[in-house]
């Protein structure tokens, strides 16, 4: 039996894995006449360190987060979606893509691009793909940049 996917989320920051990642939800939407919803998540925690933050931070990073994903979202239609959801959330990205934004849009498939971290790096700050493979309860495709080299 072959497995359909009915509703793809696929995460993106705006980097060249996250739009690889993108390109494939939006053939994998097609291919399964699927809903994509598309998540960027905002990362507080480097703001929470800063003692003296200016609410225009946020504003700006809002701003910028509008308008990438409204990027995304005219290239979905152009690609010919129109089942598209845009999801924008501020906090700690691997906690909101693995559970909380997957359950509350009840997703089937979270596509994300690797993060081509080294191995040093990944012990200092842990790999965003790797939490959520370890915490999602829903299937999950890793997208690699296949021209970059380790």
């Amino acid at each position: 039996m072959a497995q359909r996917y009915e509703n793809i989320m696929v995460a993106v920051d705006g980097s060249k894995e996250a739009d690889l990642a993108f390109i494939k939800g939006v053939h994998s939407a097609l291919r399964n006449q699927a809903k994509l919803t598309i998540a960027h998540v905002i990362d507080t925690r480097a703001l929470q360190s800063i003692s003296t933050f200016d609410a225009e931070v946020y504003e700006e990073l809002q701003v910028e987060a509008n308008d990438l994903m409204a990027e995304y979202e005219k290239r979905a239609k152009d690609a010919g979606l129109t089942d598209i959801k845009v999801v924008i959330e501020m906090g700690n990205p691997k906690t909101l893509l693995a559970k909380t934004i997957p359950d509350k849009e009840k997703v089937d498939l979270i596509l994300v691009g690797a993060t081509g971290l080294n191995a040093f790096e990944r012990l200092l700050v842990g790999s965003s793909s790797e939490y959520i493979l370890r915490h999602t309860s829903v299937d999950l495709l890793v997208v690699r940049d296949k021209d970059k080299t380790l």
